[in-house]
């Protein structure tokens, strides 16, 4: 396989010239794989640029791409990306820093798991055997740790532990190749964030492989000081921007419930409460299907009617479940309680609750699935 390394360097002379020979040392040990390194040189005053030519005289893997301005630690490596893919084709892009923080030994524990089939693969701090250094003050703690664990909970990504991690590698194909680099919601540090967030949108196999991160001892840290509110905007950016079908979806979802609790009790007149639930569901149903496509999902909404039609049984199908599930426990409910109007309509409003949650998950990934990005 093609396995090429994106570099971003800022006044790192000193840690390329140690950085590059470790990396050779490892190259080294896998034979059957082809190697190159790319340095996206933000116009370093200290002659990194320099220095990388020099070394690339001995090392022929090792290539310089100057930014044309410094426009953060993103804006370095989408430039880095995009230029790999178009002059290099590689199968694997990596992503490391220039600063030794990164363990040039770590290699083997990627292409061990690339090698095993994974898509995306995370230097992580935060799994077994991984760490942070223990010299870190709060703020960096506090980023790291704190800022993994709350884009887990709002991104719903549940099986991956470090966000914002430096050290990765992503397939190309079908992959980084399906991301538009230029929409990419961070110039800065929480690139990381929205790139992991795509590349698990596309549906990656990712997995973890634990590294130990050390300490910069020379040159200029590339931590900006807005990256903790940079990682705050990136991450809520992303979950309203992905929660608006949802909202969409609640405020139809009222509409079928007063049409639904309607028309429930105006049956429960002349039927029973059960009955009544299941008539006032189909009803309901119908309003819904009609407002979810034409704007819940309008972005992926059915628009030819035939397919409308065909679609519609799916989703009378779907929608039947939580229907039914409804009309038994109101059924159960009143032959316990009795059936009288408040316990009818608790156990009617318990299993709307159960309905809207089983709808949305289900209407989301089947029925108007989302394209992916």
């Amino acid at each position: 396989m093609k396995f090429l390394i994106c570099v971003a360097s800022y006044n790192e002379k000193e840690n390329i010239s140690k950085l590059i020979p470790l990396l050779d040392a490892q190259f080294k040990k896998f034979p059957k794989h082809a190697f190159t390194v790319l340095v996206i040189d933000g116009n370093s005053p200290d002659g990194t640029g320099a220095e990388v030519l020099r070394l690339a005289k001995t090392y022929k893997f090792l290539k310089l791409l100057p930014e044309k301005e410094k426009a953060g630690l993103g804006a370095a490596y989408m430039f880095g990306f995009a230029t790999a893919m178009e002059e290099y084709s590689p199968d694997y892009i990596f992503e490391m820093d220039a600063d030794m923080q990164h363990d040039p030994k770590d290699l083997g524990k990627f292409i061990k798991a690339i090698e095993g089939g994974a898509d995306y693969v995370i230097g992580s701090r935060f799994v077994k055997d991984g760490s942070i250094p223990k010299k870190w003050g709060l703020y960096r703690k506090s980023l790291s740790i704190g800022g993994s664990y709350f884009a887990k909970i709002c991104l719903w990504i549940f099986a991956v532990n470090d966000f914002t991690s430096g050290y990765k590698a992503t397939r190309v194909k079908g992959y980084l190749d399906k991301v538009d680099l230029n929409t990419i919601r961070s110039k800065g540090f929480a690139y990381k964030i929205d790139l992991l967030y795509r590349i698990h949108r596309l549906g990656a196999r990712i997995e973890e492989v634990p590294i130990k991160f050390g300490l910069r001892d020379r040159g200029d840290s590339k931590m900006e000081r807005n990256n903790m509110l940079d990682s705050l905007k990136v991450v809520l950016s992303i979950r309203l921007k992905e929660s608006a079908n949802f909202i969409k979806f609640v405020v139809v979802g009222f509409i079928g419930l007063a049409t639904d609790l309607s028309v429930f009790n105006l049956l429960r007149i002349s039927m029973s409460s059960a009955n009544s639930s299941y008539l006032s569901g189909a009803v309901a149903m119908i309003v819904t299907y009609l407002f979810n496509n034409f704007w819940s999902f309008n972005d992926r909404k059915i628009s030819s009617n035939t397919n409308l039609v065909k679609r519609f049984p799916v989703y009378a199908l779907s929608s039947l479940i939580p229907i039914v599930a409804r009309s038994l426990l109101i059924k159960s409910g009143v032959a316990r309680f009795g059936d009288t109007a408040l316990v009818a309509n608790i156990l009617f409003l318990v299993g709307v609750t159960f309905g809207v949650i089983w709808n949305f998950t289900v209407y989301s990934k089947f029925i108007w699935k989302a394209p992916n990005k």
